[in-house]
């Protein structure tokens, strides 16, 4: 309901500047009543405040074929219309304008706007590309247009095009985005090593470093490429320095660093590595035992050790063991796998890792956000949370990011 609310207060209030963006316009010519709002126009704004959208959109269509000189009303009706996700409609009603020869330069360039925001909310990112081009070279929308050419090249995967649109926009006075631009290289490095151009890759990661020191995502990488060039001792102190600094990410440190110690012939000092990284703090040690559990690797030497300290560590489990299991049992290795394989079947299929920015919640780690598209925003969720659903007898479902 305040979704809504806030939706049509938008709306509200970017009709209201259009309509006085227009009558600025007509500054110096006699006003009429065929140039005042009309009353349909007042009534879809005033079922737009009592949010009734489908009415609002009746009377919104009903003003413009009385009055096709009410730029606002078309305005409003398309954003109306692309919120509805009515994008087709939407489209049309902005091409129409922009069609007007008598149309002003600046509702020219709004509504040259409004369309490139309909593209992209159809998906159509060609389109929206050409005109939001056109907009980040000068004029109001400019720096809104540079941030959706951002997001347009964030879905083609065309990283170099984004730095380039990042640095355009710190030269025009919007902040830096020095995180951004260092995950492009990183995109741009893991497609390099994908197709065994170990050179450029090693480029491109020196790159991401110049932009972001103590870069975890860029320490993997470099270990991956270290591991591919056969230097798998390069990456064995990349992986310790970023199990320790960021255990958030131990799901992605555990299978690095058992794969390097495996290509350096010293896959015997696993259990030594691990409990010499463990011995730096709870949280790191309660984070590898959980990638080790969902990752199903408790085979490894070491690893069925860290586990059985988690179980009895950790009180959401803890109290789960003294739920299910009958009194007396011992936590020998048979019961501590069967309780470790719950643990993984429950992890598989809730959310384990949640968005800070926006909510959006995942079984897997994502480097950027499927919802809100933020960089490095992913957490994991607490043991509580995630074992709520398994003592409550019912899974969560992951959210889905908005289209």
């Amino acid at each position: 309901m305040r979704a809504s609310w806030v939706e049509g207060a938008l709306i509200l209030t970017g009709a209201i500047v259009g309509w006085y963006a227009t009558r600025r316009w007509r500054i110096g010519t006699t006003p009429t009543p065929s140039r005042l709002p009309s009353s349909d126009y007042l009534q879809g704004l005033n079922y737009l405040v009592n949010e009734q959208p489908d009415r609002a959109v009746e009377a919104f269509l009903r003003a413009v074929a009385v009055d096709r000189d009410t730029v606002e009303t078309q305005f409003a009706l398309g954003a109306l219309f692309r919120r509805r996700g009515e994008t087709d409609r939407a489209i049309r009603m902005h091409q129409n304008l922009m069609t007007r020869t008598e149309l002003d330069p600046v509702h020219r360039e709004q509504a040259t706007y409004a369309l490139a925001q309909d593209y992209l909310r159809a998906g159509l990112y060609d389109r929206a590309e050409k005109l939001l081009l056109s907009l980040s070279e000068a004029g109001t929308y400019r720096i809104s247009a540079l941030r959706d050419l951002c997001r347009v090249y964030e879905v083609e995967h065309d990283w170099e095009k984004a730095i380039e649109v990042h640095r355009v926009l710190a030269k025009v006075g919007n902040p830096a985005q020095p995180l951004a631009i260092a995950h492009y290289w990183c995109e741009l490095a893991a497609m390099a090593m994908a197709d065994a151009d170990y050179p450029t890759a090693r480029r491109h990661l020196a790159a991401a470093r110049a932009e972001q020191r103590r870069f975890p995502r860029g320490a993997l990488l470099r270990a991956d490429l270290a591991v591919a060039l056969g230097e798998p001792e390069l990456a064995l102190p990349l992986l310790k320095r970023v199990g320790l600094h960021h255990p958030a990410l131990a799901g992605e440190v555990l299978p690095r660093l058992v794969k390097a110690l495996k290509a350096a012939g010293r896959e015997a000092e696993l259990a030594a590595t691990l409990k010499e990284m463990a011995g730096e703090g709870r949280e790191v040690a309660d984070a590898l035992a959980y990638a080790a559990i969902v990752a199903d690797t408790l085979a490894s030497p070491g690893l069925l050790d860290l586990a059985r300290d988690y179980v009895r560590r950790e009180p959401t489990v803890t109290e789960l063991v003294q739920a299910l299991l009958p009194a007396g049992t011992q936590m020998d290795d048979e019961v501590l796998g069967r309780l470790c394989k719950a643990l993984r079947r429950q992890a598989l299929r809730s959310p384990r890792f949640q968005c800070v920015e926006c909510g959006f919640s995942s079984t897997g780690h994502f480097w950027q956000c499927p919802g809100c598209k933020s960089w490095d925003s992913l957490r994991p969720l607490s043991p509580t949370e995630l074992l709520a659903p398994l003592a409550n007898g019912r899974p969560r479902s992951p959210r889905t990011p908005a289209a």
